[in-house]
């Protein structure tokens, strides 16, 4: 007979403890084993861990290997650890992680230690034990955010770093992408941000102070917290001496130097702003074309600049226009109603009528703020220039001023004169007319009356003058050219040329500006950039060949693999014969013409030719000057074309621009380094040389005063001696019975 347990009151039934434990814990343990299974599905895979691909600047070298700029995101550069100083490994090491070369990526001791400070400190922010492994796996792949997901991605990311690279590779790594403050991710960006030096070259000391950054770039920043710096670097000094990686003696003198920084920050423009603005405008349709991404990639950009070059370059145009400056600012009166529409075309006078100002209200607002309204036409009246330098045998941009800011701290991408601004190029357009007439048989000694010419246009005259306002009697075109006498050279493009005919020339031979087909094109009223000036004189310093300028030479990809390489455009644009000609003619310019100063008071004794120009109401000013080595193109001015240089004794392109090229000539030719020498250009055999008389224009016997050797196309030469046996009537003719309709030509023009 079975009895019945009977139940008991208070007592309730319950299941059994370990089963329900047991239960829990594999929840538990299933929980997060699918959690971790699904976290570790966001890790980076294989590829992207044995391919990190972080952010690099785009380096920017001159032709002479000098770096002038960075193009990026991220101002980032990518070194091997071979090409760091090896102080930096080591006070990395000895500051952030002393197990680096025993853990597996997760140091477990130095990880209990610091868990077991922060709950006995009771930090409300505790202090992490991350490895240096650790904190790449951070940088190259995890966000910055404090959340217990990101740590244990960090763990397991480390872990497959260290499988992956060896310990160098990832001191190599860590080092290239960690962020040092001042804009500057990895250590080569810092060394030249900071010291202005490669890595591979910094001292124990500068590799402390960049270490001691990383604990807070902000806050032991050495530009901006110098002390703190300095205590930080010490620390770390004194570190690196516990662990022996230097001596005590090296510790306690690098703790006793001084702090020296060389900063550069990242907003500076580098050494020739205007250039690599340039370069970076022209690099928009080719990352397009070959799928590249300039501010991210790490390209290698050579360019042809020369450093050197760029450097007199800037410190001609600096010293000269300090000249020019002072001379207008002392002769410069405002004229009241420029004065007045000058302030009318202000923002500020804008923002007040917009606002319910009247006119009249707006205008005595702000003539009354003397401070703005002086420093609003000071800035309309200061010189500008532009000066490029081009070598005329491979088309390469040598140097390159775009305005009158050329330091980097000033340089904001500011309007560049060199390319982007278009005047009227005045007498240094004349070569054109004169290489098509030479190139057509006509001589260089050919003699054309030097008196005004009455050309009409239906009821409009127009009766161009020398610049002096003189007339003389018949002209050697050679003289002509040398002393810029207008009024020959409209004769010589009215009786044997057409507008036309001159534009074909000039734009075989670089002017790429659209060129009006009218009269006044003989004075230069068609506006050009002195880039295309340079191009086109180029091709008379190159033997009547045209090359195309080049900016960038090669591009390489941050592997060093070739992306692109340039082989300049080049063009027959000029017969040899004619180009050497003309070219004697334009040494003439600098021998005994509008440019002596070059020889005479600047001393350049150099095998060189080159042309002034100086157009109406003195509103431009420019110089040509150019050697078989390099042609410089200079012009000066102002922005606004309503200002203009005041006087012929400062104002006209033989002092305003000439001698900028001429200071640049001198620097260069006295830096041995860059091999300026004296060179002839070159003679083709069937140019015909023959001693001619100034005073008579016939051949003459050598070792007289006035003989001279001219030199003759074969075309020439048939003409010059037709012309010894019969004068041509046209020489004879009276200006007054000179006229020519041409419906092209406006009069606003000249």
């Amino acid at each position: 007979m079975t009895t019945k347990k009977k139940h008991q009151p208070g007592k309730k039934n319950r299941l059994p403890l370990l089963p329900v434990i047991g239960a829990f814990i594999a929840a538990i343990t299933i929980t997060g084993i699918i959690y971790i299974f699904g976290m570790t599905r966001s890790l980076p895979g294989i590829e992207e861990l044995e391919n990190p691909n972080p952010e690099l600047a785009s380096l920017v070298y001159s032709r002479d290997g000098k770096l002038l700029h960075k193009y990026f995101m991220k101002n980032r550069t990518y070194v091997p650890l071979k090409s760091i100083s090896e102080y930096l490994p080591k006070a990395l090491i000895a500051t952030e992680d002393l197990a680096f070369y025993d853990h597996w990526g997760f140091d477990v001791r130095r990880f209990i230690l610091a868990m077991g400070e922060n709950m006995l400190k009771g930090r409300d922010r505790w202090h992490g034990a991350s490895t240096i492994t650790q904190q790449l796996a951070k940088n190259l792949f995890l966000t910055q955010e404090r959340t217990v997901d990101r740590k244990i991605k960090e763990f397991f990311t480390s872990i497959e770093l260290e499988k992956t690279y060896t310990k160098e590779e990832i001191l190599a790594l860590y080092l290239n992408t960690v962020y040092f403050g001042s804009g500057a991710y990895g250590v080569e960006a810092a060394a030249w941000t900071y010291f202005n030096k490669p890595a591979s070259t910094l001292n124990l000391q500068e590799s402390a102070t960049l270490i001691a950054v990383l604990k807070s770039p902000r806050a032991y920043d050495p530009s901006r917290n110098p002390e703190s710096s300095i205590n930080r670097r010490n620390l770390i000094l004194s570190l690196m001496a516990k662990e022996g990686v230097i001596t005590e003696t090296e510790a306690e003198k690098a703790r006793k130097s001084k702090l020296i920084l060389d900063y550069t920050p990242v907003t500076n423009h580098g050494k020739a702003p205007y250039f690599t603005e340039y370069i970076r405008q022209t690099l928009k349709p080719i990352s397009k074309q070959h799928d590249i991404n300039v501010y991210k990639d790490g390209l290698v950009i050579y360019t042809s600049l020369d450093s050197r070059m760029q450097r007199y370059a800037q410190e001609a145009v600096k010293e000269h226009l300090a000249w020019v400056q002072e001379r207008f600012d002392k002769s410069w009166r405002w004229p009241a109603k420029l004065k007045d529409q000058i302030i009318r075309e202000s923002p500020r006078y804008r923002e007040l009528t917009e606002k319910g100002r009247s006119k009249d209200q707006a205008m005595k607002e702000l003539k009354a703020d003397a401070p703005w309204l002086k420093k609003l036409l000071y800035d309309k009246t200061r010189v500008q220039a532009a000066f490029v330098i081009i070598e005329p045998s491979t088309g390469e941009i040598l140097a390159w001023v775009g305005g009158n800011d050329f330091t980097p701290e000033e340089y904001q991408y500011q309007f560049d004169h060199v390319w982007q601004a278009r005047r009227q190029p005045g007498s240094t357009f004349k070569p054109f007319v004169y290489a098509a007439a030479i190139d057509k048989g006509i001589p260089a000694n050919f003699e054309i009356l030097d008196q005004p010419l009455v050309l009409k246009t239906g009821n409009d005259v127009w009766i161009p003058q020398n610049a002096d306002q003189k007339s003389g009697g018949l002209t050697p075109l050679r003289k002509a050219l040398s002393n810029s006498i207008n009024q020959v050279t409209v004769r010589l493009l009215h009786e044997f040329l057409s507008p036309s005919e001159v534009i074909r020339y000039a734009k075989k031979m670089g002017i790429t500006s659209k060129l009006e087909p009218n009269m006044s094109i003989a004075l230069g009223t068609s506006e050009v950039s002195p880039l295309e000036l340079a191009s086109a004189f180029g091709t008379f310093a190159n033997n009547g060949v045209w090359v195309e300028p080049t900016s960038i030479t090669s591009i390489e990809d941050k592997f060093h693999h070739k992306v692109i390489e340039y082989d300049p455009v080049k063009r027959t644009a000029l017969d040899s014969t004619t180009n050497y000609v003309v070219v004697s003619m334009l040494q003439d310019v600098i021998k005994r013409g509008t440019g002596i100063a070059v020889p005479s008071r600047y001393g350049i004794k150099l095998e060189a030719g080159g042309k002034t120009g100086t157009t109406q109401n003195l509103k431009d000013a420019w110089f040509v000057g150019f050697t078989p080595q390099i042609v410089g193109a200079v012009w000066t001015g102002f922005d606004d074309e309503r200002i203009a240089f005041t006087s012929m004794s400062y104002g006209q392109g033989a002092r305003a621009a000439l001698p900028i090229w001429a200071k640049f000539m001198q620097k260069c030719i006295a830096d041995t380094t860059i091999g300026i020498e004296n060179r002839y250009f070159h003679m083709p055999e069937n140019v015909i040389a023959v001693p001619v008389s100034r005073s008579t224009n016939r051949p003459a016997q050598l070792y007289t005063d006035d003989v001279y050797v001219e030199y003759f196309t074969p075309k020439g030469f048939k003409k010059y001696q037709s012309e010894l046996a019969t004068p041509s009537e046209e020489q004879l003719m009276p200006a007054s019975d000179n006229t020519y309709e041409s419906p092209g030509w406006q009069e606003d023009r000249y």
